[in-house]
């Protein structure tokens, strides 16, 4: 966008598992970072603190290297198994912004994670992504570890605004066909899925993996496609 390339920095709250967009990274020539000034105050209230590095939410900080603190994230390219890594993200080389973006940039430590915002102005927009608040649907039994509801493989999936959540305006339910709610679409992403909604835009949603999962967190991968 704007000759910028754009990674969000997104932050859970343990509690309720809600998520906000607190920053972005982006690079053109060189890369910048600044908090998100529509979630940073609410996460703030929920907890989050600004980044060790980027102390000031209301900076924009600069670097014609990728900040550390990011990077710091990522395998290191001397690792024997980087080609492997870096085929599992489909790059041909070592790109440490592009793995953020592709990888997600998670640790064990904390509530953080780097996702590929969507931008409307793109042709053929493709990603790939969990379904949010599938435990709130009976997916998985807990004991068992098998999965409750019917879905299957490369099953189309029913994308559905729901004007009443009171969490998120611009929610989107995920109905399998079965007519069954199996979740929602990320709040990092419901904001432009809903105006491709009222766009009319061609949108296709489709089951690419499924499994249980103690939290149900990571249960159901769809592909999402925009044209």
């Amino acid at each position: 966008m704007n000759t910028r390339d754009y990674i969000y920095l997104v932050w859970k709250y343990y509690k309720t598992r809600q998520r906000y967009i607190v920053g972005e990274l982006s690079k053109n020539g060189k890369y910048e970072f600044r908090y998100k000034a529509e979630d940073i105050n609410k996460a703030i209230k929920n907890g989050f603190k600004p980044l060790i590095a980027f102390p000031d939410i209301n900076e924009v900080y600069e670097s014609y290297d990728i900040f550390p603190a990011f990077s710091s994230r990522l395998p290191d390219k001397r690792r024997k198994d980087v080609k492997e890594i870096l085929a599992k993200y489909k790059l041909e080389k070592y790109d440490a912004f592009e793995l953020l973006k592709k990888s997600g940039g998670k640790l064990p430590t904390d509530s953080l994670e780097f996702i590929d915002p969507i931008f409307l102005d793109e042709t053929n927009i493709e990603r790939e992504f969990y379904i949010a608040g599938v435990r709130y649907y009976d997916y998985c039994d807990e004991k068992s570890k098998n999965t409750k509801l019917k879905l299957d493989i490369n099953e189309k999936l029913i994308l559905e605004k729901d004007y009443n959540n009171k969490y998120d305006k611009y929610a989107i339910k995920v109905i399998n066909k079965e007519n069954k709610i199996i979740g929602y679409i990320p709040v990092f992403f419901s904001k432009e899925i809903s105006e491709a909604i009222e766009n009319n835009r061609k949108i296709k949603c489709v089951v690419i993996n499924k499994e249980c999962s103690d939290t149900c967190e990571e249960c159901i991968k769809v592909k999402l496609t925009i044209i």
